[in-house]
């Protein structure tokens, strides 16, 4: 069977793009890497095909999307882990230190962010990196950072903590509008419903289980075929590269930028 048969589909956004963006941070001698927030697999998988040689660790608080990511990807790769946990409970460890840890569009959402921000560092070894990724827009998420030493103070246990303000840009901007479109009126009709509750209804916007966004809804209640179609068209989305702008920012007002990175160094 062919890989791109077996990958998790991304919608065409930021996420799908998770893995390329976290080259620009990591270093190409990690050898083990934690990954809090899996969703649907697509930074995880793609890390696992791409560095064999490296231990991989996908964690994520919805059982029945580790089931699924085990039962369609897991088992085909030694070097690949994934386990269900709440990586906001005080205290957690999974029984390794790793080289990084990373997450993508996890932190707008989480409820308890000491405690997330608490086991992140527990997780890493002494020198180890830790890369979250986040859109912080005051109408996305439940967690919005006003300025660059907000994030400071919440990645004060690290030793090095730096921000950066990323922009993707695609180059046929509204060819790539319209295909956004066309993928979720043919794959996702619900994409554009849930994104209208979750924009008006703020209290929805604090999801603690990937099982209830509408991306693990899609893939757990399609078919294969369609499964498959989602796959070939994210993977057709990947060639169409963004240009991606990424500039650090020192001090100043952060709020509404459409994505943040935070590297911080144990």
């Amino acid at each position: 069977m062919f890989p791109v048969f077996r990958r998790p589909f991304g919608a065409p956004n930021a996420v799908i793009y998770s893995y390329e963006l976290s080259k620009s941070f990591l270093d190409e001698n990690v050898t083990s890497i934690l990954e809090v927030g899996s969703g649907i697999g697509i930074f995880v998988y793609r890390y696992a095909v791409l560095r064999k040689d490296s231990l991989v660790m996908g964690v994520d608080q919805s059982e029945k999307t580790i089931e699924y990511l085990n039962s369609n990807y897991g088992k085909y790769y030694k070097n690949l882990q994934l386990k269900s946990c709440d990586f906001c409970e005080e205290g957690l460890y999974l029984g390794k230190a790793f080289d990084a840890v990373y997450s993508s569009d996890v932190l707008e959402h989480v409820t308890n962010t000491e405690s997330f921000v608490n086991n992140i560092h527990r997780h890493l070894r002494a020198g180890g990196k830790a890369v979250v990724n986040f859109p912080n827009e005051s109408n996305h998420g439940i967690n919005h950072f006003k300025e660059v030493d907000d994030v400071r103070a919440l990645f004060a246990a690290f030793s090095s903590v730096k921000v950066f303000v990323v922009d993707i840009q695609h180059p046929v901007d509204k060819l790539w509008r319209l295909t956004k479109s066309l993928y979720e009126s043919l794959f996702s009709r619900s994409t554009k419903e849930a994104r209208k509750r979750l924009y008006s209804e703020r209290e929805e916007q604090g999801i603690d289980c990937f099982e209830e966004s509408t991306c693990y809804s899609f893939i757990n209640n399609s078919g294969k075929v369609r499964n498959w179609m989602a796959s070939i068209l994210a993977e057709t989305f990947l060639l169409m590269k963004p240009t991606i702008d990424i500039r650090q920012v020192e001090i100043g007002n952060i709020l509404n930028r459409p994505r943040l990175v935070v590297v911080a160094t144990k």
